[in-house]
């Protein structure tokens, strides 16, 4: 019961502090059409993934929007507080991956400007637990079933397990999320993250 109790304790800090590194991706959740799921859509049956062992490493394909996905998300989302500059540094490392729009909508134009705030605050209390969350695509899959490459836009649903860790507890807490994600084909013919969607309402995605 005590480690229930504590591992309780630490997924509440963790996602607490996790919304101070996620709050501008709420924002994106009421942002444009383009974080939407294709017309008609249908969510997709699939396994429950989340004992799965994450897919083997493969390098980054930027003309396969699910490659993109899983590397952007993984940026995005993961952090270290005792090597992070902060809670906007996800969002930074995920720069190269966004759309300009999509990164000015999550405030990426404006990181390190402004006084302290909360979310700065928690963060303070992060690096003092020595905590790190690394998060971890299990799957992707066309949401809906509907591959629609073609077009130049697709939506992805995906299967997330965040692993988090603190120092000062030595707890471990792990948990499973089911975001979309929106990409558009460049003009060069790759693909960058146009929306996301992390209501987790939606299913797990098909895999293995």
């Amino acid at each position: 019961m005590i480690v229930i109790v504590t591992a309780l304790v630490l997924l509440g800090g963790v996602m607490s502090a996790c919304s101070a590194i996620r709050d501008v991706a709420t924002r994106a959740t009421t942002g444009p059409p383009v974080t939407g799921p294709p017309p008609a859509a249908n969510i997709p049956p699939g396994p429950p993934l989340a004992t799965a062992s994450p897919p083997a490493p493969t390098p980054l394909d930027t003309y396969d929007p699910a490659s993109v996905a899983a590397d952007c998300f993984v940026r995005w989302q993961s952090f270290d507080a005792r090597a992070d500059s902060g809670p906007n540094a996800g969002l930074a490392r995920a720069r190269n991956c966004m759309t300009p729009d999509f990164f000015a909508q999550l405030g990426g134009d404006g990181l390190g400007e402004g006084a302290a705030s909360g979310a700065d605050r928690a963060w303070f209390d992060l690096q003092a637990a020595g905590t790190r969350s690394r998060v971890v695509v299990l799957a992707t899959s066309s949401f809906g079933g509907v591959d629609t490459k073609a077009t130049g836009r697709v939506v992805l649903l995906l299967n997330v397990r965040r692993t988090t860790v603190s120092d000062h507890t030595g707890d471990r807490v792990e948990t499973v999320s089911n975001p979309l994600l929106t990409l558009l084909r460049q003009p060069d013919r790759t693909w960058l993250v146009a929306g996301a969607d992390l209501a987790n309402s939606y299913g797990d995605a098909p895999g293995r």
